[in-house]
């Protein structure tokens, strides 16, 4: 404290040199003015813990200091997240979804090799047991969910339509009608009648009452 004496009046105010800190630094630092440290820019490496997910706050050491950091993770046009499980999409041919077979797909870790069951059917999933990210929060790996998605062609060549022709006259549960395939009142279907030089062509492959059968449509695919 510092004592003012005005006539009859004793003032006391903080001393003006220490600013009551009771400690008095004659020459100052030119940097830090005395207050023993500085604010300056430095740059430091933050270790990514695993697994960490979007807007996670982690808190670390740096120097004397504490340091909060809050990640932002980017996301992925492969890979959909949720927490520690992640998603993804398998296309699978239309043969592959009727006789079954294998594709490959990419994996966080490694790529892994899926066995497709005969008569899968599109947006199956399956799931591949800790195959996901690394938990933060506790132990072990979350899981890897693939959606098999059949893939339709757009065009066929005039062999593939035949064929798929021919299995459709022979398909009994069709919900509605198949275009170019027509149905008879005798229950059995047939393709829409051929004209010109098509009809000269059907009729060398006819079965015996003049309507092409299964036999037929493929061996005039194969054969013309």
């Amino acid at each position: 404290m510092e004592s003012i004496t005005t006539g009859p009046f004793v003032m006391r105010s903080t001393c003006r040199y220490c600013q009551g800190t009771r400690m008095y630094i004659k020459h100052k630092c030119t940097e830090c003015e005395g207050k023993g440290s500085t604010v300056q820019r430095k740059k430091v490496t933050i270790p990514v813990p695993a697994g960490i997910e979007d807007g996670q706050t982690v808190r670390m050491s740096v120097g004397n200091k504490e340091l909060f950091v809050t990640f932002r993770v980017e996301k992925s046009d492969y890979f959909k997240r949720d927490g520690a499980d992640v998603h993804t999409e398998a296309d699978i041919s239309v043969s592959q979804a009727i006789l079954g077979g294998t594709v490959r797909i990419q994996g966080l870790y490694e790529d892994h090799t899926l066995q497709v069951m005969p008569g899968t059917s599109s947006h199956t999933k399956i799931r591949l047991s800790g195959k996901g990210m690394k938990k933060v929060n506790g132990y072990g790996h979350g899981d890897h969910y693939v959606t098999f998605k059949i893939s339709v062609p757009k065009h066929l060549n005039n062999k593939q339509k035949a064929l798929i022709t021919a299995y459709a006259e022979l398909e009994e549960d069709t919900p509605g009608q198949i275009m170019g395939v027509t149905y008879k009142t005798d229950g059995k279907s047939g393709e829409m009648p051929f004209a010109g030089s098509e009809a000269k062509t059907q009729g060398k492959y006819s079965d015996d009452d003049g309507v092409p059968g299964f036999l037929s449509k493929i061996k005039r695919a194969i054969f013309g």
